[in-house]
């Protein structure tokens, strides 16, 4: 196994450790944050001409040959080789593709696909992959990035000479893909790429989800009991990338959808902490995380849950739950109090609340993926086999069904 140093302290003592590091020749897995964009530069550098890889900084996820970072779930070992810039996106293909298996996933940072960055952190993990003989197909999860960005990490990508799937969320027109690359427009479509390759079968052949039928009777058996003027998904999330999914999916079913971290700037909430129409918000962010992470610490999740009750017009609650090493021990459970609560907020208002989720994990995760489901089921709340599939169904209810004739 190779050898990686892992830094969690934060500030400028992270960059000194990491250098250092590098220096004597280590992987370095940079969890800390805290690291500026010219210190995050240096090391990406250092690492390059080395040809050493340097995970993070501020490194939500990774898993090498086997060992978890950071958040990380328990999925078994396989083909697959994941980079990403986002921890939870990171997680939930690898969850998702958990029926074939990781090789690595490598999270890169957030900054890493940034102009000034310019994906030094992304080629070097596309370097470790391509030399491991163990990844047979490679996935790039991450924010769509600038086109020149995009476009230099596509070449790197094909050139490594492995199949490879690439997921840029929000991605415009304006980004092509080189042959030997697959695009994705949602993670979930990574991963069914990624499991289609593996396999050697048709990507239509690799599916998540329930059946058209099952999915239409939910949706009517939820939206038939809203009263008038409930029409509003609000979607409380607790992963940036999950977020950045589901906004992505419903704008092609409802349109506009604000947040505090808009897929386009003129839908930015003028306030993190209220929701306005349709609204996906991450609590994750700066400005709402109070200085914990919201995998963790679900009390704030559970206050502007109760917040959007008090809203007559708020009809679906959209949320993700995130399971794993380090993550809330008992995140369904916790939620669950919160969410019964406010459906009889809902219904003492007279109307009626729905609550999509889904689950992120594997049935050899700590929490156990089937015993969270099922506590969640047991209040009333609708759960899917995926991010993007909840994200459907939340807009097929709240718009009564009409969003079906935007389905594909």
């Amino acid at each position: 196994m190779a050898e990686f140093v892992v830094i969690s302290v934060s500030g400028p003592p992270a960059a000194r450790d990491a250098m250092r590091a590098l220096r004597a020749g280590k992987h370095v897995v940079l969890l800390s944050g805290g690291v500026s964009l010219e210190e995050e530069i240096e090391l990406k550098q250092a690492a390059a001409e080395r040809e050493i890889l340097l995970l993070g900084p501020g490194c939500g996820t990774a898993i090498v040959e086997g060992t978890g970072y950071g958040f990380a779930n328990a999925v078994r070992r396989g083909p697959v080789g994941i980079i990403g810039t986002l921890g939870t996106g990171i997680q939930e293909v690898s969850c998702l593709v958990d029926e074939v298996g990781v090789s690595h996933a490598l999270g890169v940072g957030l900054r890493d696909l940034s102009q000034k960055v310019d994906g030094l952190g992304t080629m070097g993990a596309l370097k470790f992959l391509g030399e491991d003989e163990s990844t047979k197909v490679i996935v790039v999860v991450a924010l769509v990035p600038t086109t020149s960005v995009a476009q230099r990490v596509l070449e790197a990508v094909k050139a490594v000479g492995k199949p490879a799937v690439v997921c840029f969320l929000g991605t415009g027109r304006g980004v092509k893909s080189p042959n030997g690359v697959i695009p994705a427009q949602t993670l979930e479509d990574a991963a069914a790429h990624a499991v289609a390759l593996v396999e050697k079968r048709k990507t239509s052949e690799v599916t998540f989800t329930l059946s058209p039928e099952e999915v239409r009777k939910i949706a009517e058996r939820e939206h038939r009991r809203f009263s008038f003027g409930q029409k509003y998904i609000r979607g409380l999330y607790s992963g940036g990338m999950l977020c950045a999914e589901a906004m992505v999916v419903m704008q092609g079913l409802i349109g506009d959808v604000r947040s505090n971290v808009p897929l386009k700037p003129r839908l930015r909430l003028p306030d993190p902490h209220s929701s306005r129409g349709h609204a996906c918000v991450d609590l994750g962010a700066a400005e709402l995380a109070r200085g914990r992470h919201p995998v963790v610490d679900l009390g704030p999740r559970c206050e502007r849950m109760l917040k959007e009750a008090r809203d007559w017009e708020t009809a679906v609650v959209l949320l993700d739950v995130v399971l794993g090493q380090g993550a809330h021990p008992d995140p369904s459970g916790k939620l669950a109090e919160a969410i019964a609560e406010a459906k009889q907020t809902a219904e003492r208002g007279g109307g009626y609340l729905s609550v999509v989720a889904s689950v992120v994990g594997t049935p050899k995760d700590p929490q156990g993926l089937d015993a969270q489901r099922e506590k969640l089921e047991r209040v009333g709340v609708v759960v899917m086999p995926s991010n993007a599939q909840a994200a459907r169904m939340a807009a097929l209810t709240a718009t009564k069904g009409r969003a079906w004739k935007n389905l594909r």
